[in-house]
């Protein structure tokens, strides 16, 4: 018994066969695509319900930081026009205390012996 050899062509059935393989493998990978699709979106409203009150609270703490920062900001801008205020009467008082150093110093001079005097009469006396 000869074989013939025959060549390998499409047939009907080889064309309907690979149509529903790849029907079914394009079925499977949708179905796939879609359970996984629906699990990403449930994971992703469960992170979202967690992280939703964070950046509320993040938000808040923002504004508060923002409303301390102002406030102290006007802080420094009343400190430095109350420092400012008080520049002359502070140069005026150290003036004054320097002259008041010298004048001291003028005086205990010459009242010095008094002063000695007076003690040894208090130490004397008790």
């Amino acid at each position: 018994m000869a074989l013939v050899s025959r060549p390998m062509g499409w047939t009907g059935w080889t064309i309907t066969g690979a149509a529903i393989a790849m029907g079914v493998l394009v079925a499977v990978g949708l179905t796939i695509a879609l359970v996984r699709g629906i699990r990403l979106k449930r994971r992703v409203g469960t992170t979202a319900g967690r992280i939703t009150p964070l950046a509320a609270g993040i938000g808040r703490g923002t504004g508060d930081i923002r409303t301390g920062l102002s406030r102290a900001e006007e802080g420094a801008g009343e400190l430095a026009r109350e420092i400012e205020r008080l520049r002359v009467p502070v140069a005026e008082l150290q003036v004054i205390g320097r002259h008041a150093l010298v004048a001291v110093a003028g005086i205990k001079g010459p009242l010095g012996w008094v002063a000695g005097i007076r003690a040894l009469v208090r130490h004397r006396g008790r």
